[in-house]
C-alpha cells in the first residue's frame, strides 16, 4: 500500500513540473507578454490587471488594521494598484481597475453569461425569478463589503475575496466560454481579440494574484483564502504530502486543462464544438472545486459559532444552494441566512450543508476532517459520501447507480437556468451534461481516471433506444421523426419552433424540463427493462451473468431520481422530486389517489414492481421479469394521464396565444402520454390531440375536460389498469364512463387489499 502511494505521489509531482514546463512553453510560443504569478505559472496573455486587484485587497486590509475606514472605502472605490490593460487616454494615464467595478459591472446590466452570478441573485431572492427580485440583490456583495469597512471590521478583507474575488472569477470563466461558442457559431472575426485568455488566464489571474508565495497563506486573493480554509481541515492521505492545498493544485490542473483547449490552431473557430465541449466541461470543474474552500470556512465559523464569519461565508455559498434539493436549501437559507443562527441546531446545519456535496461537485474526503474539533460534540466533524447503491425512496439497488440518478439535478438546474433566461448556459448543460458523473471524485489531483459524463442529450439520441422497441418506433410514428424530444428542447432553447419564437421563459421553462423528464427519460427507462429482461434471458443460456441487475436498476434511478432521498415514499418535499414519482405524489393529492401513508397508490405500486422485477431477475425468472417490465412500462403512463387532465381543466377557456404556462404544460404532458394511447385507440388519441396540442386557429380544449378524460378511459383497459387509480377532480372523472369514481373505488381497494394480504403485487392481477 505505502508503494502505491508513493507511487501517486511520485506521478503527481512529475504533473506539477509538466505543468509548470507547459505554461512556460506557451508563454514563450505567444506573442502577447503573459503575466508571471508564483511557482513558475506564465499565463498565454497580460492579466496583470486581474492579478493586482489582490494588492489592493493587501492595502485594504493594512489600513482596517490602522482603523484607517475612510481610506479604506476610498481605495475600494477607486483603486490603486490594478489598471486596465487596455483604456488609455492621449495623456497617457490608464483608467483604474477596481474591486467595487467588479460588482458594479456584474449588476449594471443585465448579463446573460454567467450562471453563478444569477445563481446567487436567485437564491438571495427566495428562488423568485422576476426581474426586479433579481435586481433587488444585484448589489449583495458591494453592500455587504461596504458595511464591514464602514465597521472597520477585521472581515472586510476576506469578504471581498469571498463576495467579490469568487464571483468574479467564475464571471471570466463564463465569459471566455461564451466568446469561444459565439466563435465557434460563426461569430465575427472581432471577437477574436475579445476571447483574450479565453477566461482561463484572467481566472487564474484573479485566484493566485500578485504577492502570493507559495502553498502559503501569504497572499491576498482566492489561493490564500484556500490555503488558509485547508490548514483547518485534514486532508486526505495522498494530499497531505503535497507542497500546497489540494484544492490549489486541482485548480492549476484544471487550468492547465482549459488552455490546452485553447492552444489547438483551430480553437473555438468556425463550426469547432470541441472547444466548447471542453471549456464547458473544465468550467464546471473549476467552479465545483471552487466551492471546497467557502464550504470549509463556512464548517469553521459554525464550528466555532463565530456568528461575523458565518455571515460572510453564508452570504458567499448558501445562495448556491438553489441549485440543489430545494428542501435542504429552504433549510439553510432560512437557518444562515434569513435571521440569528440558532447554535442550537448547528448539528443539524452542518448535515444539511454535508449533504449538498455532490450536488456541488466534491466529497467528503475534499473537505477533509475539521481538525480543532467542536465545542457540542453532537456536530459531525466529517461526514460519509452518499453510497453509490443507496436507496431510491425506499427501493434498495443492488448496483451502483446513484450517479444515474443524479439526472434530475441536471433537469432542476436546466429549468432553473431557462426560467431566468439564461438559454445558452441550459443549451450548454443540456448538450454536455454536468451531473451525472462516473468517477465522481474529480477533486483528487491524483487520479487520472477521465470522467464520465452523461448528458440529457446523448439520452435523448442514444442509438440503443431501438431496444425498447416497440415502444420506441410507436413514439418515433407519432412524432415522425427519431429525434423528437432532442429537437423540441434544441429548438426551444435556440428560441425556434413552436414554443421559442414567443414563448414566455415560465413556457420554455416547462417545454424542456418536462419533455426531457416524460419523453427523453420515458425512452430510456424503457430501454433500460427490455435490457434487464435480455440479461436475463441470455443469463439463462449462460451467456451473462446471472446478477447483473445494473439495467434494473438504472430504471428505477431513472424513475425516481436522487432528489427524492432514501425514505419511504421518497421526500416529503414536492419540490424536491423531478422525476416520474414525483409526479405521481403531486397528482395523488389532486386527484385522491393517496395510501394510508401519504404518497401515490401509483408509487406504491411502481415500487412493488421494482422489487417483483429485481426479485426475478435474479432468480432468472425471465417470465416475471417482463410482465413487472411491461406493467411498468403503462403504470407510469397513469401520472401523465392526471397530468394531461389536469391541465384540461386549468386551460379550459384559454386563448391559444396566452403566455400561460399551464398552456405548455398540457402539451407536452399530452405528447408524452400521446403515441401510446394512439397505439391502442386512434379516435381517443385524436381527442385528446384536438383539445391539448396548440393550435394557433383553434380554441383551447374546445370539448371541456370531461371528453378528454373519458378519452383516456377507453385507453386505460388497454394499459391493463383501473381508472382508480387516475382518480377524479371535481371538474374530470376518470372513471365516468364506469359510473363514477365513488362507484369503482370501493371495488378497486376490495381487490387490492385482498392481493395485499396475500404479499403480491398490489395491483398484478386485477386489471392484467
Amino acid at each position: 500500500f505505502i508503494c502505491v502511494m508513493k507511487l501517486f505521489r511520485c506521478v503527481f509531482f512529475m504533473k506539477i513540473i509538466l505543468i509548470s514546463v507547459f505554461m512556460t512553453a506557451a508563454h514563450d510560443r505567444s506573442n502577447e507578454s503573459g503575466t508571471r504569478l508564483t511557482a513558475g505559472l506564465v499565463t498565454r496573455t497580460d492579466v496583470e490587471m486581474y492579478a493586482d486587484l489582490a494588492l489592493d485587497v493587501r492595502d485594504i486590509r493594512e489600513l482596517i488594521a490602522l482603523k484607517q475606514s475612510e481610506k479604506a472605502l476610498d481605495l475600494y472605490l477607486n483603486g490603486r494598484n490594478a489598471v486596465h490593460s487596455s483604456a488609455s487616454s492621449a495623456m497617457g494615464y490608464k483608467r483604474k481597475f477596481t474591486l467595487h467595478e467588479l460588482s458594479q459591472s456584474l449588476a449594471s446590466k443585465p448579463n446573460i453569461r454567467t450562471s453563478s452570478y444569477i445563481y446567487h441573485l436567485y437564491g438571495l431572492a427566495d428562488r423568485n425569478n422576476a426581474v426586479n427580485k433579481l435586481q433587488d440583490q444585484a448589489f449583495y456583495a458591494d453592500s455587504f463589503v461596504r458595511t464591514r469597512i464602514a465597521r472597520s471590521s477585521k472581515s472586510s478583507g476576506d469578504a471581498i475575496v469571498a463576495l467579490h474575488l469568487w464571483m468574479y472569477a467564475t464571471h471570466v470563466l463564463y465569459d471566455g466560454l461564451n466568446t469561444c461558442r459565439l466563435l465557434s457559431n460563426g461569430g465575427l472575426p472581432d471577437l477574436v481579440s475579445k476571447l483574450n485568455g479565453g477566461g482561463m488566464d484572467e481566472f487564474i489571474g484573479i485566484w493566485i494574484g500578485q504577492d502570493q508565495e507559495d502553498g502559503t497563506m501569504e497572499g491576498h486573493s482566492l489561493y490564500s483564502m484556500t490555503e488558509r480554509a485547508q490548514s483547518l481541515f485534514t486532508p486526505s492521505t495522498i494530499s497531505n504530502s503535497l507542497p500546497e492545498a489540494a484544492t490549489n493544485t486541482n485548480i492549476r490542473m484544471l487550468y492547465q486543462k482549459g488552455i490546452t483547449a485553447l492552444s489547438f490552431l483551430n480553437a473555438c473557430s468556425n463550426g469547432n464544438e470541441d472547444t466548447v465541449r471542453v471549456l464547458w466541461s473544465v468550467t464546471q470543474e473549476i467552479i465545483s472545486t471552487m466551492y471546497i474552500p467557502l464550504m470549509q470556512l463556512l464548517l469553521d465559523a459554525l464550528y466555532r459559532k463565530d456568528s461575523e464569519s458565518i455571515q460572510l461565508y453564508a452570504m458567499a455559498l448558501i445562495p448556491q444552494l438553489c441549485q440543489c434539493r430545494p428542501s435542504v436549501y429552504k433549510h439553510l437559507k432560512e437557518s444562515l441566512l434569513d435571521g440569528m443562527v440558532n447554535v442550537n441546531r448547528i448539528d443539524q446545519i452542518v448535515q444539511d450543508l454535508q449533504s449538498v456535496y455532490e450536488c456541488l461537485g466534491f466529497s467528503c474526503q475534499d473537505i477533509g476532517v475539521y481538525k480543532i474539533g467542536a465545542d457540542n460534540n453532537n456536530i459531525p466533524i466529517s461526514c460519509e459520501d452518499t453510497p453509490e447503491d443507496q436507496l431510491l425512496a425506499e427501493y434498495h439497488p443492488k448496483s451502483k447507480v446513484h450517479w444515474k440518478a443524479r439526472i434530475d439535478l441536471d433537469i432542476l438546474q436546466m429549468g432553473i437556468l431557462t426560467s431566468l433566461h439564461l438559454y445558452h448556459s441550459a443549451e450548454h448543460l443540456y448538450l454536455h451534461g454536468r451531473n451525472v458523473i462516473e468517477n465522481r471524485h474529480i477533486t483528487q489531483p491524483y487520479d487520472d481516471e477521465p470522467r464520465k459524463v452523461i448528458s440529457l442529450h446523448a439520452l435523448a439520441i442514444d442509438s440503443n433506444r431501438k431496444i425498447a422497441d416497440p415502444y420506441y418506433s410507436d413514439f418515433v410514428k407519432y412524432h415522425n421523426k427519431p429525434n423528437y424530444a432532442d429537437e423540441a428542447i434544441l429548438q426551444t432553447l435556440r428560441k425556434q419552433g413552436s414554443w421559442g419564437t414567443t414563448a414566455s421563459s415560465e413556457q420554455a421553462t416547462a417545454v424542456v424540463t418536462k419533455t426531457a423528464s416524460f419523453q427523453i427519460l420515458y425512452i430510456a427507462i424503457l430501454s433500460n427493462l427490455a435490457t434487464s429482461v435480455e440479461y436475463c434471458n441470455e443469463a439463462h443460456l449462460g451467456v451473462e451473468d446471472a446478477d447483473d441487475l445494473l439495467p434494473w436498476d438504472e430504471a428505477a434511478a431513472l424513475l425516481i431520481g436522487s432528489l427524492e432521498g432514501p425514505n419511504e415514499g421518497g421526500s416529503y418535499d414536492l419540490e424536491d422530486g423531478q422525476l416520474f414519482w414525483n409526479l405521481a405524489d403531486k397528482r395523488a393529492n389532486q386527484f385522491h389517489t393517496n395510501n394510508n401513508e401519504g404518497y401515490s397508490l401509483i408509487n406504491e405500486e411502481l415500487e412493488d414492481l421494482l422489487f417483483a422485477g429485481r426479485a426475478a431477475a435474479m432468480t432468472l425468472d425471465c417470465e416475471n421479469l417482463e410482465r413487472s417490465a411491461d406493467r411498468i412500462r403503462h403504470l407510469i403512463m397513469l401520472p401523465l394521464i392526471q397530468s394531461t387532465i389536469r391541465y384540461a381543466v386549468l386551460n379550459q377557456g384559454l386563448s391559444a396565444s396566452s403566455k400561460s404556462v399551464n398552456l405548455a404544460l398540457g402539451e407536452v404532458y399530452s405528447l408524452a402520454v400521446l403515441p401510446l394511447v394512439s397505439k391502442y385507440d386512434d379516435n381517443a388519441a385524436q381527442v385528446i390531440q384536438e383539445n391539448m396540442v396548440i393550435r394557433t386557429d383553434a380554441r383551447v380544449v374546445p370539448d371541456g375536460p370531461q371528453k378528454v378524460s373519458n378519452a383516456f378511459y377507453q385507453a386505460l383497459d388497454d394499459f391493463g389498469y383501473s381508472c382508480a387509480l387516475v382518480g377524479f377532480t371535481i371538474q374530470a372523472d376518470a372513471c365516468q364512463l364506469a359510473g363514477g369514481f365513488a362507484k369503482v373505488k370501493p371495488e378497486f381497494d376490495l381487490h387490492r387489499n385482498s392481493n395485499d394480504s396475500s404479499g403480491s403485487a398490489s395491483l398484478l392481477q386485477l386489471y392484467w
